[in-house]
This record gives C-alpha cells, structure tokens and sequence, in this order.
C-alpha cells in the first residue's frame, strides 16, 4: 500500500473512531442529565417527567417508606387481577383476529369483546380502589402529591392550567 492511500486509511479511521467516541459520550451525557433533572424535581417535591405511567410516577412522589407500603400491597393484587387481565386480553384478541372468519358472527364477536371490555373494567376498578384505599393512609400532604401526580396529563410533563391557583 502506498503512502497516500495509508494516510487516507489512517485518517477515515480516525475520523470514524471520533464519531463513535462522540455518541457514546452523548448518550452517556444525555443519560446523566436526564437522571439529574429527575432527582432535582423528587427532591422539589414533584414527580420526574415520564411519558410512562402516571401511577409509577405519583407514586415516586411520595416518601420512600410511602413507596414501599404501595410496593408492599402489589404482589397480593396482582395475583388476584392479573389472571383477569390477561384472560380479557385473550378474549379481546380471540374476536379481533375472528374478522376473517366466515361466515362472520357480528353478534359473537360483540359478545366477545363485551366480556373482555367487563373484565378490563373490574380490573380498572379494583385499581381505583386500591389507590383510594392507599390515599386514605397517608398524610394529606402525601395525599395532595398523590392525587396531583395522578391528575397530571399523560405524557405532557406539565401540571394543567390552573392546577396551581387550587383551593388549600
């Protein structure tokens, strides 16, 4: 290999290897930041801007002893909703995938998805209760970060306007 066609490998393979450094010290820096606006907002006393679960997040916004007694409570309920859950799952894809079939039992299929739509609604339900059931232990300050953390809007990382003009 002649000398300018080994200059130009040298320098395409720094090139390269620069670029490859440069992402990785970008995600590793846009990890950091993330992270450090999360613990700046739970040591404010909101909960972290997640486009998740707004459960998971009001959750967050408690105190860790009041994390764990919710944390506490899930093992038990899960075991007793998460076999209807996933029973309305089944019964929700069984009459979507049923469209092709013929003939088509319009009737059927409506009957299908009602049960699967009544099983997801005990399972919302008994969620709902859990969570007020939650709330009635904790202190109202605890409380009040709780209900906020749920009512804000999902995905929108902001409070609704005029949640901070509220009664006390």
């Amino acid at each position: 290999m002649n000398r300018p066609w080994l200059l130009g490998a040298l320098l395409a393979s720094l090139a390269l290897n620069v670029f490859i450094g440069g992402a990785f010290a970008g995600a590793h820096l846009a990890d950091r930041r993330a992270e450090a606006r999360a613990e700046r907002e739970r040591a404010a006393g909101s909960a972290p801007r997640l486009r998740g679960d707004p459960l998971a997040a009001a959750v967050r916004a408690l105190p860790p002893e009041s994390q764990a007694a919710w944390r506490a409570e899930g093992p038990a309920f899960v075991r007793e909703h998460a076999p209807k859950a996933r029973e309305a799952r089944r019964l929700a894809r069984e009459a979507l995938t049923g469209f092709g079939a013929e003939p088509f039992d319009a009737d059927r299929t409506l009957d299908t998805l009602r049960r699967a739509r009544a099983l997801e609604q005990e399972g919302r339900l008994a969620m709902d209760a859990r969570m007020v059931r939650f709330a009635a232990t904790l202190p109202r300050e605890q409380r009040e970060a709780f209900g906020d953390a749920l009512a804000r809007p999902r995905g929108l990382g902001r409070a609704p306007q005029g949640a901070s003009e509220r009664p006390r």
